[in-house]
């Protein structure tokens, strides 16, 4: 009597839940600066340190590729497609990459839907404390936190090769 193969576990639900918490937590945060701000107003939050300050970016990170919105959007969605079609390969299902994974289409969801709406992402972080950044959105820090995650992921956990 021969054992069939044992077959994959299929990859774990919560980091969807994490993506959900992140891309609704972006919306309405975008949505509130909408309602509560006009363009590059700013509040003052921290003073010296950190504002709300209304503003949009057609681009990407830093404003690359502004002038070019909708090649940008469908690259984008191609980027997101292919990170999910490759999700067991790229996301090793450790915890550390789940949660990255969750994380990064969180925030890639937050922006591609600001885009599809309103054919630009909305941001309005505006910290400035030494050295004055870009301003960006929750999405954006959502997408870098699990960039970060997941490099720490490689580095952590991993089986030592002789």
């Amino acid at each position: 009597m021969s054992e069939e193969p044992q077959r994959p576990s299929p990859p774990p639900r919560w980091p969807l839940a994490i993506a959900f918490v992140a891309a609704v937590a972006d919306q309405l945060s975008k949505k509130w600066v909408l309602n509560n701000f006009d363009l590059y107003e700013t509040k003052e939050v921290i003073p010296g340190v950190f504002d709300f300050t209304r503003t949009y970016n057609t681009g990407a990170a830093f404003s690359l590729f502004k002038e070019h919105p909708m090649p940008l959007t469908i690259f984008s969605m191609l980027v997101f497609c292919m990170m999910i079609l490759f999700r067991d390969k790229l996301f090793a299902r450790t915890k550390l990459e789940q949660t990255a994974f969750g994380l990064i289409s969180g925030g890639v969801i937050g922006n591609i839907t600001d885009r599809m709406q309103h054919q630009h992402v909305i941001d309005f972080l505006n910290w400035y404390w030494g050295y004055d950044w870009p301003i960006f959105n929750l999405a954006d820090s959502f997408i870098c936190i699990g960039v970060g995650l997941y490099f720490i992921s490689q580095f952590v956990n991993k089986p030592k090769v002789a």
